[in-house]
C-alpha cells in the first residue's frame, strides 16, 4: 500500500509527450518555491494499492500516445520507495513508459531500487552548491544519489527552477554544467522559469509563501538563454579538460 496526493490524467510538461501523472504523498524536501506543498504531509492524501492504482490509470490509456506515459511524481516518490518500485514494476509490464521525477532525497537503496523499475529519471537539482537556502535538506546525499546514475543504465533529464537572486549565480550555474558533464546517460538539461500558481495552496495551509505577489521573480526568455549559455559553455570546457588530462595521461 502507498499513499498518492493526486493523479493528473493528462500532462505535456512532466517528461516526453503527453503522459499521466501520480503525485506521491510525503516529502521531505520543503523547497521554499513548492508547487504542492499539501503533499508533504507523509499521513496526508489516499492510501492506495498499486493494482487499484493501475487499473485507475488504465482510463485515461486511451487517450495517451503509445506507449502511454506515466510519470511518478511528488511529493518526493523516494519516500515510498518500495511502493514506487512496485508501481514502476507494474507499469512497465503493462507497457507504459514510466519516469520518475525526484529530488534525489532518500535512501542510497532506495533510490537504486526506484530508479531500475523506471525508464527515465528526471532529477531536480534544488541548487548545486547550497539547497539549504531554499530546502530542508544538505547537498552530500543528494550528490551522491545523482553521480550513482552515472552508473546505471537509465538516461537522466537534469531539471532546475531559475530563481533570480536564489538559483542564477553563475557559480551556481557553472557547478550544474560539471555536474551535468559528468552524466554520460544524460539526455537533457530544462532550466525552468520560477512561477508562483502555488500560492493559494500555500495560504489554504495558513503557511507564508516567500515569494508573494510583490515579491515575485520575474524571469525572462532572456534569462533563460543566459543560463542554458553559461551550463552548457560549462559542460564543453569541463568535458574538454577531461578529455586532454586523458591524452596526456
Amino acid at each position: 500500500m502507498g499513499r498518492i496526493q493526486s493523479i493528473h490524467s493528462f500532462s505535456t510538461v512532466d517528461g516526453p509527450g503527453a503522459r499521466s501523472v501520480v503525485f506521491f504523498q510525503g516529502c521531505p524536501v520543503g523547497c521554499i518555491f513548492c508547487h504542492n506543498p499539501d503533499s508533504w504531509d507523509v499521513f496526508g492524501g489516499e492510501e492506495i494499492s498499486v493494482n487499484i492504482l493501475m487499473r485507475r490509470l488504465d482510463r485515461f490509456r486511451p487517450f495517451l500516445p503509445t506507449p502511454p506515459g506515466l510519470t511518478l511524481s511528488g511529493g518526493e516518490p523516494l519516500t515510498q520507495g518500495e511502493f514506487a518500485a512496485e508501481l514502476g514494476k507494474k507499469a512497465r509490464a503493462e507497457g507504459w513508459h514510466v519516469a520518475l521525477d525526484t529530488s534525489g532525497c532518500g535512501p542510497r537503496a532506495d533510490f537504486e531500487r526506484v530508479v531500475k523499475e523506471v525508464d527515465l529519471v528526471m532529477f531536480s537539482v534544488k541548487h548545486p552548491l547550497h539547497p539549504e537556502k531554499l530546502t530542508k535538506v544538505k547537498l552530500k546525499p543528494l550528490l551522491e544519489n545523482l553521480r550513482l546514475l552515472a552508473k546505471l543504465p537509465v538516461p537522466v533529464w537534469l531539471r532546475y527552477v531559475l530563481i533570480n537572486g536564489w538559483t542564477d549565480e553563475p557559480e551556481a550555474l557553472r557547478t550544474l554544467g560539471n555536474l551535468a558533464a559528468e552524466l554520460p546517460n544524460l539526455q537533457k538539461i530544462e532550466i525552468l522559469p520560477f512561477n508562483g500558481l502555488a500560492e493559494n495552496k500555500w495560504a489554504d495551509l495558513g503557511w507564508e509563501f516567500r515569494f508573494s505577489k510583490d515579491r515575485k521573480p520575474v524571469i525572462t526568455e532572456e534569462d533563460i538563454k543566459e543560463a542554458e549559455k553559461i551550463v552548457y559553455a560549462q559542460i564543453k570546457a569541463y568535458r574538454t579538460s577531461v578529455a586532454c588530462t586523458e591524452m596526456r595521461s
